[in-house]
């Protein structure tokens, strides 16, 4: 599917909007051409129809954006496939208390400031001016992790599309420049509250889970498993986690995929025949450190991850991965 082209530099924004009409496609001005690149990026995601449509809209509006979702729901996955279908450049950040307002903007060349003076191009530009500057996308993830000073330093270019940098001058953002910031509203380790000055400037997209058939998709695509009951059975024991009354914070498909990928690689390490413990042993390897307990509850993880096997085992009879014809399989 033919993707748009690379837009053209444009006149600086003005208040955080570019000179276009509001309702004037970023793709480049045909409504025909906006609507493929959509398409486009709904097929190289799979499922989130809505939460592409979502974030596509946003952009569009020329809005900043905030992703709120568990782990492993594909926020970065979609903002990936978006700017890589729309040609936009596309900035990285994993969000750190480390992450200093001086990694966000850049900063002088030390050694070429020493040996001459504070020249322009002697300025080494950080992703947020980067971004600014192509037009670009800033993706920051994990973004509530960041120090207050650092989200702070996003106002000002989310706000007015211009930010001012001591002896370089001013940075002005082109039109397309979006900062889109993800956060898992469930990790309350490390995080640090958002200002409601920064809430206000965004659009909030909420990500959940996928449906179970979504998922089973997912991990076929990602783990290339060819039996649809293992894949079936890691699936619905990963998403039992989720409504287990002792775990706080059940695990995303990620956990799905490794488990499959375990139970393959056992198979390799046991002349090809698995055992029901294999399974349990590739379930409690991949879980275990994906789950979060509930602070009342008195057993271990992997004692937790041993009821919902059993569970998913009742659930899933027949379907449940390795039930039956003597609890053991040889695999090819």
């Amino acid at each position: 599917m033919p993707r748009a082209k690379k837009p053209a530099p444009d006149a600086p924004v003005e208040n955080g909007q570019s000179e276009a009409a509001p309702d004037e496609p970023i793709a480049g001005g045909r409504v025909e051409e906006t609507f493929q690149i959509f398409q486009e990026v709904q097929g190289s995601v799979v499922g989130r129809s809505r939460e592409v449509r979502e974030i596509f809209a946003a952009m569009l509006s020329r809005k900043h954006i905030l992703l709120e979702g568990p782990p492993g729901t594909s926020k970065s996955t979609i903002v990936r496939a978006i700017a890589h279908s729309m040609n936009v450049p596309f900035h990285f950040i994993e969000g750190s208390i480390d992450l200093t307002p001086s990694k966000l903007l850049g900063f002088f060349n030390p050694g070429k400031v020493l040996k001459d003076s504070y020249l322009r191009e002697y300025f080494e530009m950080g992703p947020l001016t980067q971004a600014m500057e192509e037009g670009g996308v800033l993706y920051l993830e994990e973004f509530n992790r960041m120090s207050a000073e650092s989200a702070n330093l996003l106002i000002t270019p989310m706000e007015e599309g211009v930010i001012n940098i001591p002896r370089y001058g001013q940075v002005v953002a082109r039109k397309g420049f979006t900062i889109i910031c993800s956060q898992n509203p469930y990790d309350d380790v490390g995080t640090l509250q958002v200002s409601r000055a920064f809430l206000d400037r965004v659009v909030r997209v909420r990500m959940d889970y996928q449906d179970e058939a979504e998922e089973i998709e997912i991990v076929d695509l990602r783990a290339g498993e060819s039996d649809p009951r293992l894949v079936k059975t890691a699936v619905r024991i990963t998403r039992l986690t989720r409504s287990a009354p002792e775990i706080k914070l059940g695990a995303s498909v990620r956990a799905a995929i490794d488990i499959v990928s375990i139970v393959r690689n056992l198979s390799l390490l046991s002349d090809g025949e698995l055992r029901p413990e294999d399974l349990a042993d590739a379930c409690k390897m991949a879980l275990t450190s994906k789950i979060w307990v509930a602070e009342t509850i008195n057993a271990t993880p992997e004692e937790l991850i041993e009821r919902v096997i059993e569970r998913a085992r009742k659930e899933l009879g027949s379907d449940f991965y390795l039930a039956g014809a003597g609890d053991k399989k040889k695999r090819s």
